[in-house]
């Protein structure tokens, strides 16, 4: 093996070669740019013919009212346009019109994954999806809303990225005693009688959990299929994916990262808590967290100010968790009124109060078919359903568009 040293390593360039070097360098950006050119040729023809197919197809449509006929000429245009997610929207309507309910979707669904995935975006097609759902068997609509959690990944990593450090927030609550319940002169009897109560220490959610912390558990459950934190009482094969005989996870609600998720079933939440580590609160913790020490009726005070929470908006929308931080708790912790009720670890018993320990009270020992919902939300009628004191419960199985949750832990 010789060492070549690095002077005679560098051979000079002849001056014939470095000229005809240049010459051909020349000559390939030359073809390039021919190419280029006829390619950009051949790509405007076609989607100059791609646009008359169009338009031959909507004046069918639109003006004639010959679905079979138009079908035809987006047919056509999806030949040489198949990425286009109009053409599928266009296809859709004309497949419902036929009442050619699979196909209608079909084209639906392909709309959806070449749009942007903005919720903005996605609205409309959803809205058009969810009136063919209920032309779906029960198993065609489970399988459109588990696909959902792949559909939205990058729109929930995306959120997650920004936000997760903020909606993990908790606040700790000190040890020590509060007012729980209500007056006589409110005469709410399970709600009465109020009392003393002695909680230890704890952590509570700040944020109520939100569609994309709810997303990344849905994801971990299907692809590894690990229900061990679940609720030892929980159905066998019970899916985590929320949704009710209304609205299911394909719902357009789900496409917001940022809204509180709803539609949750007590099994869900207590899953998704033992899941992220942490539990659900008790009613006297979740109870302490939203008034503090001293029995106030509303988190921020005992006047009622509309404007501190997301209730009696047009057409009850939501908004994203944490918007009304004037309405915060003393501890810190948003959307304890408004927004969305919120599931509790505890059974939920009427006469409760009247015999309920005072040093960390956690409910009925037996159960009594009903877990407690705590938090008057966005669809409250009056403003009584509003204050921090209201009991309110649900089967473990109800899946409601009013009820989420948020979680808390130990202290110690």
């Amino acid at each position: 093996m010789f060492y070549v040293p690095s002077l005679y390593a560098q051979v000079p360039e002849k001056p014939a070669e470095k000229a005809q070097e240049s010459i051909n360098q020349k000559g390939k950006i030359e073809i390039e740019q021919d190419t280029q050119k006829a390619l950009d040729k051949e790509a405007f023809r076609k989607a100059e013919k791609v646009d008359k197919y169009i338009l031959t197809a909507n004046t069918l449509r639109e003006v004639q009212n010959d679905y079979n006929g138009a079908l035809g000429f987006y047919k056509k245009a999806i030949e040489l346009d198949p990425n286009r997610s109009s053409l599928h929207w266009y296809t859709a309507g004309v497949y419902w019109k036929l009442d050619n309910h699979a196909k209608a979707m079909e084209h639906l669904e392909l709309c959806r994954s070449l749009m942007p995935q903005e919720p903005e975006e996605l609205n409309e097609v959803d809205d058009f999806i969810g009136k063919l759902m209920d032309y779906l068997t029960v198993e065609e609509k489970r399988e459109i809303a588990k696909r959902r959690v792949n559909d939205r990944r990058q729109l929930m990593e995306n959120a997650l990225d920004v936000s997760k450090g903020k909606w993990e927030e908790m606040t700790l609550v000190a040890s020590g005693e509060f007012l729980m319940g209500s007056k006589e002169e409110d005469f709410i009897p399970e709600e009465m009688p109020q009392h003393a109560v002695i909680l230890d220490a704890f952590y509570i959610d700040r944020y109520e959990i939100t569609n994309a912390q709810y997303w990344k558990f849905m994801d971990y459950i299907m692809k590894t299929g690990d229900h061990s934190k679940c609720s030892p009482s929980e159905p066998i094969n019970k899916s985590h994916l929320p949704g009710n005989s209304f609205r299911g996870y394909e719902y357009k609600y789900y496409n917001y990262p940022d809204y509180p998720v709803t539609r949750v079933d007590w099994y869900d939440a207590y899953a998704y808590a033992a899941w992220a580590g942490k539990r659900l609160p008790t009613e006297a913790e979740w109870e302490k967290a939203a008034r503090g020490t001293d029995g106030r009726r509303f988190p921020w005070g005992n006047v009622w100010e509309i404007k501190f929470c997301n209730v009696g908006t047009d057409g009850n929308l939501p908004v994203s968790v944490g918007s009304f931080e004037d309405g915060n708790s003393v501890y810190g912790c948003y959307d304890m009124t408004g927004s969305v009720s919120e599931w509790c670890e505890d059974w939920y018993h009427p006469e409760y109060y009247l015999g309920s320990p005072k040093k960390n009270p956690k409910g009925p020992v037996k159960g009594t078919g009903k877990r407690i919902i705590r938090g008057g939300s966005m669809f409250a009628q009056n403003v009584y359903k509003l204050r921090c004191a209201v009991r309110m419960f649900g089967e473990p199985a109800d899946r409601n568009k009013s009820v989420g949750f948020r979680c808390a832990k130990n202290a110690d």
